[in-house]
């Protein structure tokens, strides 16, 4: 599969969409309520934007920006306040400690370098400020954590940008957060992740 596209991303997420993803988000966003001002990185196309109740300050990133344009018409269909923009989470373009909370959703899975994305998270939170995550992982079963290893080279290999087998927990550790929770689903396969700065 080609880079992404926010046509090719909608059909690629679609069989997760009906996996429980919206409810995930519903539920991460609901429970946690994070603070504002709110920083989501990796919108995709905007299916998160339905679940923040009309909070403000939300600015959202995406670093596709043909999926960016379907995000903001997405806030623009719901009549969102959501600012929209372009960026990649590994060059963040924001001052030092400018959110009091940061969400991602499916979105380490296929930022090239996790750590350095990561790592720029932490300096855009203020310190004690939160990271609110949904990511798809690889499982801590011995057995089901090798097959995930091995189904993940023709997987990327397929679409070149998605990793089945990132641990997601441990580098947002390495990148210097507190972990706060981690929750497991689809029998670990995929992490409701809470994290401090």
């Amino acid at each position: 599969m080609a880079k992404y596209s926010a046509k090719a991303y909608d059909s690629f997420m679609a069989p997760c969409e009906g996996l429980g993803l919206p409810a995930w988000r519903r539920e991460l966003l609901r429970r946690a309520k994070p603070a504002p001002p709110v920083l989501e990185v990796g919108v995709g196309t905007g299916a998160s934007l339905q679940w923040y109740s009309g909070q403000r300050p939300l600015i959202a990133i995406e670093r596709v920006a043909d999926m960016a344009l379907a995000a903001r018409k997405w806030a623009a269909a719901l009549s969102s306040s959501a600012a929209i923009g372009q960026m990649d989470v590994q060059a963040l373009a924001f001052p030092d400690a400018a959110f009091a909370s940061v969400v991602a959703f499916m979105v380490f899975c296929s930022v090239s370098d996790p750590l350095r994305g990561l790592r720029q998270v932490r300096r855009v939170l203020r310190p004690g400020g939160r990271l609110y995550m949904l990511e798809h992982v690889r499982p801590d079963h011995p057995l089901l954590g090798r097959l995930v290893d091995v189904l993940n080279v023709p997987w990327y290999a397929f679409n070149g940008e998605c990793n089945l087998n990132r641990r997601t927990a441990d580098n947002v550790a390495a990148a210097g957060f507190t972990l706060e929770s981690v929750e497991k689903r689809w029998g670990g396969l995929a992490n409701l992740i809470v994290a401090r700065a």
